[in-house]
């Protein structure tokens, strides 16, 4: 039986294999890819603050929304690592009716700006390439929410830090263009103030009441990405 100083010696012999990989080393440094991204679901808390444990635990789902973003990433060269530095966009709105038949129409809108590490496995040739991922962003966010089309203003924007894992393909038609599709796992959550300008709003013929106060919410995106991006090489 192998003693545990022969199986220390194998594990690093197998990682410095997998990381230092000359078969990439004419791969380029540089690349930028532009992204589409659907994600499948998230939570929005509207009293994230409240006394009372149940009021404070209550939140609507928001599903299916799109996003875009850039990134910019950095292939060590000699290495299956690659540092990326990427910038998303996502906002999202719903309609919902309350209790008291008042419609309104309820969001978010995101910035998350996140750091990610990339591990190219090394099963496949040139051309096809199959990799994970993984990182920490901060989020940048503020809520949408909306009555008869008087927006309650952004007191606070706020922002939130997480962490996402994800695994992804490549297919590289000529050296410097190439496309991938992901998918990713991300915790993200951010808290933000809003608060309206006006204490009465008119709506179907009548006045509804509200409070100028600022109140706080919470998002929480706990569903899965799925993204594709074309990247150019250089």
């Amino acid at each position: 039986m192998m003693g545990n100083k022969g199986v220390c010696i194998v594990c690093i012999g197998c990682v410095t294999a997998l990381l230092f990989n000359p078969a990439r080393g004419q791969e380029k440094m540089f690349s930028v890819v532009l992204k589409g991204n659907f994600t499948t679901g998230s939570q929005l808390f509207p009293n994230p603050n409240a006394r009372d444990a149940l009021k404070r635990n209550q939140f609507f789902p928001i599903e299916d929304f799109f996003g875009s973003g850039v990134e910019i990433k950095y292939h060590i060269p000699e290495t299956n690592i690659t540092l990326g530095l990427s910038a998303d966009y996502i906002r999202t709105t719903t309609l919902r009716t309350s209790f008291s038949g008042i419609d309104t129409v309820d969001g978010y809108r995101v910035l998350p700006v996140e750091l990610t590490g990339y591990f190219h496995i090394p099963v496949a040739g040139p051309t096809f390439g199959v990799y994970m991922g993984g990182g920490g962003g901060v989020y940048f966010g503020r809520r949408i929410y909306r009555i008869a089309d008087v927006d309650a203003e952004p007191v606070d924007e706020g922002h939130g830090f997480g962490i996402h894992v994800l695994g992804g393909l490549s297919y590289h038609f000529t050296e410097w263009f190439s496309l991938n599709a992901e998918m990713k796992f991300r915790d993200l959550q951010f808290e933000s103030s809003n608060a309206f300008s006006v204490s009465r709003i008119a709506y179907r013929g009548t006045f509804i009441n509200v409070s100028t106060e600022p109140f706080e919410s919470r998002v929480h995106t706990d569903g899965i990405l799925f993204q594709v991006g074309a990247a150019v090489s250089f």
